[in-house]
């Protein structure tokens, strides 16, 4: 999942894989295996309220 945060950030999720934030010092790409536990509790729970929020809304924005 590509989250565009604002014109300046964009975080890119791969649950389970990596995570990807993107800003205008670069990319910084991280191992699923390094993050924390609090970071993969935030990312994890960032990606699946994005997700839900996009299927209650997605029949009308795609139509």
């Amino acid at each position: 999942m590509m989250i565009k945060v604002n014109s300046k950030e964009s975080i890119e999720i791969v649950a389970d894989v990596f995570v990807n934030i993107i800003n205008e010092s670069g990319a910084k790409y991280i191992s699923w295996d390094e993050l924390t536990d609090a970071q993969v509790e935030s990312f994890s729970g960032l990606s699946s309220e994005l997700q839900s929020v996009y299927e209650k809304y997605k029949d009308s924005i795609s139509g």
